[in-house]
This record gives C-alpha cells, sequence and structure tokens, in this order.
C-alpha cells in the first residue's frame, strides 16, 4: 500500500523559530458559552487534511472520543496556515474551536478541559505549542491574528506558536511535555514500520496520538479502522 504524502502536514515545522504575531493575543473574558438542548456545549471541531488523507479516521476518533460537547465537524482540505483558516471561519458559528489534523487521532475519552489545556514543549532551545495534539482556540481572537498576517503579508506564519505567544496565553501556564513515555497526552508514532504491539500497549492510556508522515504503514490503517469504526 502507498504511503501518504504529509510533505505539507504542519508538524514538519515545529523546529521553526516562532513568528510572533504583531500583538499579543488574548483569549476573550469568560463567557457563558452556547449550549444545545441536553446542556452540552456547543463547538467546532475543524480537521485539516492534505490532498493525499481523507482524514476519516482523525474525525471517527472525534466522533467517538470527545465527550460533554456538540460537535460541529468540519473537514478542511488544506494546510494549517493562515488561507485555509480565513476560508473556514466565514461557516464557523461557535467561538469556541477545535484545530487539528489528519494525523492527530483521539485515543480514548477526552473532555474540552483536555484538549483546552495549554501544552508546550521544547524544541532545542525553543519552546513550540506544535505538539502534535489538537488544541482549542477562541475565534475572535484568531480572526484578529489570520487578519495582522494577512495585512503583512505573512501567509505562512505559525498559526500556533504566534497564537500562543511564547505559548502562553494571557492568564494560563502551559503544561511543558516531558517523556512521551510516561506523560498522559501524546503517543508519538514516528517508524517507517511501527510495532502495532507496542502502540496498542501505549493506547490503552494516552489521550492522542500524532502520526508521522511515513508513519502510515497498512497494519497501522488496519489497526485504526478496527478501532474507529465507521
Amino acid at each position: 500500500m502507498a504511503k501518504k504524502d504529509e510533505s505539507k502536514n504542519p508538524a514538519k515545522t515545529e523546529q521553526q523559530v516562532p513568528i510572533e504575531a504583531s500583538a499579543p493575543v488574548e483569549a476573550p473574558a469568560a463567557t457563558n458559552p452556547p449550549t444545545d438542548g441536553k446542556g452540552c456545549e456547543a463547538v467546532t471541531v475543524i480537521v485539516i487534511v492534505s490532498e493525499d488523507s481523507a482524514g476519516d479516521i482523525a474525525v471517527r476518533s472525534v466522533k467517538q472520543n470527545l465527550k460533554g460537547v456538540d460537535a460541529d465537524i468540519q473537514v478542511v482540505k488544506g494546510d494549517l496556515d493562515v488561507e485555509t483558516l480565513i476560508s473556514s471561519l466565514d461557516f464557523i458559528q461557535t467561538e469556541r474551536i477545535v484545530l487539528m489534523t489528519a494525523n492527530m487521532i483521539i485515543l480514548n475519552p477526552v473532555l474540552l478541559s483536555d484538549i483546552a489545556l495549554v501544552k508546550a514543549k521544547k524544541v532545542g532551545d525553543t519552546i513550540t505549542a506544535n505538539t502534535g495534539m489538537p488544541v482549542m482556540v477562541h475565534k475572535s481572537a484568531l480572526e484578529v491574528l489570520l487578519q495582522e498576517a494577512k495585512e503583512a503579508e505573512q501567509p505562512h506564519i505559525d498559526v500556533l506558536d504566534s497564537y500562543f505567544p511564547g505559548t502562553v496565553p494571557t492568564g494560563f501556564t502551559p503544561f511543558i511535555l516531558g517523556d512521551w513515555k510516561t506523560d498522559p497526552f501524546v503517543l508519538p508514532v514516528v517508524s517507517k514500520n511501527p510495532s502495532i504491539e507496542a502502540i496498542s500497549k501505549y493506547a490503552e492510556w494516552k489521550k492522542f496520538m500524532h502520526i508521522g508522515p511515513d508513519s502510515w504503514s497498512e497494519d497501522l490503517i488496519v489497526y485504526l479502522e478496527s478501532r474507529f469504526k465507521a
């Protein structure tokens, strides 16, 4: 089976030096979020897929494991960049948005608070918000950032590291990821022939999985298809 080409995937830009926004982006003041008839908070999940990735498994993982919210899932073809997000926001009705790419999988039941927790990791001397996990942003703040980038003719800024200035929004302290073998968050799958036995072991208690562009083996796809049935 041919491997998926995710050369445009934003995960490959994690070592770039973050480009600062022209002004700090602050999360809006706390308000009562809109809810559906059952009292669940309404959020929009944007799953960004590359040309060669349908994103079906990521979407299924959201439907199965994101709990306590009324999630409107929007699948958008493109990259995690200014142009793609600007074109997407016109159709978003909720203030809270979960951003993720097709190589981010929600392995086990999580709440919005698990995603909203500001997480970061060290890459050399840089701290980056690109952790390989879904992130939660506010539509109003994201719109300001994207407009500033468009006016400055910077279409390829690192959206996450620009949205989270220094990876820390005002009033928040990030969770700095350490040893991936012990943290409860992300299972990075980066080998060309990942061990399904090892993945199964970690997948029992990890919240998310991040799949590298060269790791979409046939066995891994079969494993994920079985775990997240259509």
